[in-house]
């Protein structure tokens, strides 16, 4: 994994120095795309454990991981039509280290990943108000690669030792996901229990040195939700439910290669207002939501807002 990070910092599609651009080789070259789309596709994956509207912070050691997400799904007729959208902007800040290049030689990357996927699928029941969703997906982005270079040999000796790197790589996206899914009632609890497999093909687009590169987004999630009512709690005159809610992301291949880790899990609390004495059309609630985020050598939160229709 930091080698092919190491690569993709370099990127191969603008460098500043002649000594990097003759020192990449087509394989090289490749791998850098890889990983580029491996970034990627985090991003532009639905992640049904933050909420429609998240921003996420999570740092670990010498990395940080931070994204924002709009995401949404609607059924528009009483048929099992569903579409779904979503747009994210990512970045994943790694710090790798070359102990056999030379002492305290290290690499600082940035990259940031903006995204865009849709989705049309259609909803099916099953038993026990358990429904089933399949969907198609179709995706768009871009990922930019920045790095410093701190006491790299291969700087020349007329060169900055803290020289800058940067590229951006231009991609498409195609997959689907199957979603199982069920909405009930206990007693005074609403509650929500959701199970998707996504996956997802990336591949460059007019991107020559990227040779045969692609990368898949292959991820898990598990994802449950918990409303009670709140009686004597009023906010602006209107009803209020206390939300829980907690999920897992299980990433597979290409993702967990890139972010180092196989798994992120979050937990949280919020508040709901139901607004439909608001007038509001279609919306029946707004939610706000606080969340902790763990995963393999990651930590930090979420905040995000919902609507319910």
């Amino acid at each position: 994994m930091r080698r092919i990070l190491a690569f993709a910092a370099l990127s191969a599609a603008n460098t500043t120095s002649p000594t990097f651009a003759q020192s990449i080789n087509p394989d090289a070259s490749e791998a850098a795309a890889q990983a580029a789309l491996s970034v990627l596709s985090i991003a532009a994956t639905p992640n049904e454990t933050l909420s429609s509207f998240s921003f996420l912070d999570a740092s670990g050691g010498t990395k940080s991981l931070r994204s924002t997400q709009l995401r949404g799904g609607h059924k528009p007729f009483e048929n099992g039509l569903y579409l779904e959208g979503l747009v994210a902007y990512q970045k994943y800040n790694p710090v790798i280290f070359f102990p056999g290049i030379a002492t305290g030689t290290e690499l600082d990357v940035t990259w940031s990943s903006v995204a865009a996927t849709v989705g049309v699928g259609w909803e099916f029941p099953l038993i026990n108000e358990w429904k089933i969703r399949p969907v198609g997906h179709f995706s768009l982005g871009q990922v930019t690669a920045d790095a410093i270079f701190a006491d790299f040999p291969l700087l020349g000796p007329r060169s900055n030792s803290n020289e800058l790197i940067d590229g951006n790589l231009n991609a498409f996206g195609i997959g689907a996901s199957l979603g199982i899914f069920r909405e009930a009632q206990f007693g005074p609890w609403q509650v929500e229990y959701r199970f998707r497999q996504t996956f997802l093909e990336f591949n460059p687009i007019n991107e020559p040195q990227a040779g045969n590169a692609s990368a898949s987004s292959n991820q898990t999630t598990l994802f449950s939700r918990h409303r009670y009512p709140l009686n004597n709690v009023r906010l602006f005159e209107l009803p209020t439910q206390l939300v829980l809610d907690a999920g897992v992301v299980l990433y597979h291949g290409d993702s967990a290669t890139v972010l180092d880790t196989d798994w992120l899990a979050t937990a949280g609390f919020g508040l709901e207002i139901d607004t439909r004495l608001t007038g509001l059309p279609a919306v029946r609630a707004g939610r706000l939501m606080l969340n902790g985020i763990v995963a393999e050598e990651f930590s930090g939160f979420s905040i995000g807002f919902g609507l319910r229709f």
